[in-house]
């Protein structure tokens, strides 16, 4: 495969395994973790901690199976449903929920998360199992339709989570509009929507594939929100920290947004 051709992450599949080897092993460079492990986590668990946002239903539409920011915020939440888009995501995430042996070891970010409350890291276990135990659906679904989840029927949530979704399922800035509507869909009104993406990228790498991201811009991403019935409640920068040309972004945005009418 020619690694300078950018796939396009809906109709290409990625090996959901080498994106977690790549970017969440605890054997990756440390700059690498900081930022798709450290960083992120921090951001969820403080601005859950807060009180900020309160509900009981949580839908999240995530690149890869990761679970860094559900482990953050499972304890705030009472039911999880997980869309995914690739085949392969989704059977990272059911060995990792079947206890299968061949899952991918999350041991060394449940530690993480035990030490940003300040507790034992003994209690890592725990944290997995309360997910585990809230995570009730892992659906596929597809954004070309306009219920992406069709034909299951899946409520409205209290609280939507996106991690690097809406820059790498969009093609251009129309079709971004498009899919965040989808995502407010998804969402109560007075609900909330927690964004963590790349601002200035257009690709990464998961092996020796290179995959599109859309080019966003902090104004594009804050007018859009906007424009689709949301106000932000919270909007922060993050440094790039990965030293590596295996992505291109400059910063980081995490976005908390209150969806305040139907678009």
């Amino acid at each position: 495969m020619d690694p300078c051709l950018n796939l396009y992450y809906p109709n290409h599949e990625v090996n959901a395994r080498i994106l977690l080897l790549d970017y969440y092993s605890q054997h990756v460079p440390y700059s690498i973790f900081k930022e798709t492990t450290m960083n992120m986590m921090k951001c969820f668990y403080k601005v859950f901690n807060s009180g900020l946002i309160s509900g009981e239903t949580l839908i999240d539409i995530s690149v890869g199976p990761i679970i860094v920011h559900l482990l953050s915020l499972s304890e705030f939440f009472e039911e999880i449903s997980i869309l995914e888009v690739s085949d392969s995501s989704i059977r990272e995430l059911e060995l990792w929920r079947s206890k299968d042996p061949d899952a991918f070891h999350w041991t060394h970010t449940s530690k993480l998360l035990m030490e940003l409350k300040g507790i034992s890291r003994d209690g890592w276990e725990d944290a997995e199992e309360m997910l585990r135990r809230k995570v009730k659906r892992v659906v596929k679904c597809d954004f070309s339709k306009n219920n992406p989840t069709n034909p299951f029927a899946l409520p409205r949530a209290d609280c939507v989570t996106c991690i690097w979704g809406l820059e790498m399922l969009s093609r251009d800035h129309d079709e971004f509009r498009i899919n965040l509507r989808k995502l407010s869909n998804l969402i109560k009104l007075g609900g909330h929507l927690l964004v963590y993406a790349d601002i200035n990228a257009s690709y990464f790498m998961v092996g020796d594939c290179k995959y599109h991201l859309l080019n966003l811009d902090d104004g594009f991403l804050r007018q859009t929100l906007i424009d689709e019935g949301f106000a932000i409640v919270h909007y922060e920068n993050l440094e790039r920290e990965a030293c590596t040309d295996r992505l291109d972004h400059v910063l980081k945005a995490f976005v908390v947004a209150r969806k305040v009418m139907e678009s």
